[in-house]
């Protein structure tokens, strides 16, 4: 199963539309929290909201977690070894007030277990590859998973 998460604060119908587009023409169940997007998928199950618990299990069980590009969504995917595939809102698509999450983009592609694509083609690219491998060396078991997450990032210096 993929679990597909745009956040709560904003709709992104683009990502939603995609994954619709690619659970159309393959077999893996697909599941989405939309938002208040304006678009509603016709071959996903969707809710707008999870309830937390209900949003945990979702990233648990996914063999593919793909996410808006929120902060939040990248440390709830390695805490739970989940690979993740982000997704940024775009500024000239109106989807955003500015292009932070594309400058995002370039420093989390070099992290374990997160993958990032722009356009539907890379999206779709990583969906082909269904084995994509989560980051093995920040465990659940860790309760510093935050810090942990961020030791990774600074020792890396390529942000």
């Amino acid at each position: 199963m993929i679990f597909v998460a745009v956040g709560t604060q904003l709709a992104f119908d683009r990502l939603i539309k995609y994954m619709d587009e690619w659970a159309k023409i393959n077999s893996e169940k697909v599941i989405a929290q939309i938002a208040e997007g304006s678009y509603l998928p016709k071959h996903i199950e969707y809710k707008k909201y999870f309830k937390n618990d209900e949003y945990i299990a979702m990233v648990k069980e996914s063999s593919i977690f793909v996410s808006h590009a929120g902060m939040g969504n990248i440390f709830t995917a390695k805490e739970l070894m989940t690979p993740i595939i982000v997704v940024n809102r775009q500024l000239k698509l109106n989807e955003h007030r500015n292009d932070h999450q594309a400058d995002g983009l370039k420093w989390m592609a070099k992290l374990k277990g997160v993958y990032t694509a722009t356009t539907k083609d890379e999206l779709f690219d990583y969906l082909k590859h269904k084995n994509l491998e989560s980051d093995e060396s920040i465990s659940p078991n860790n309760s510093n998973v935050i810090s942990e997450f961020i030791k990774q990032l600074i020792l890396e210096k390529n942000f």
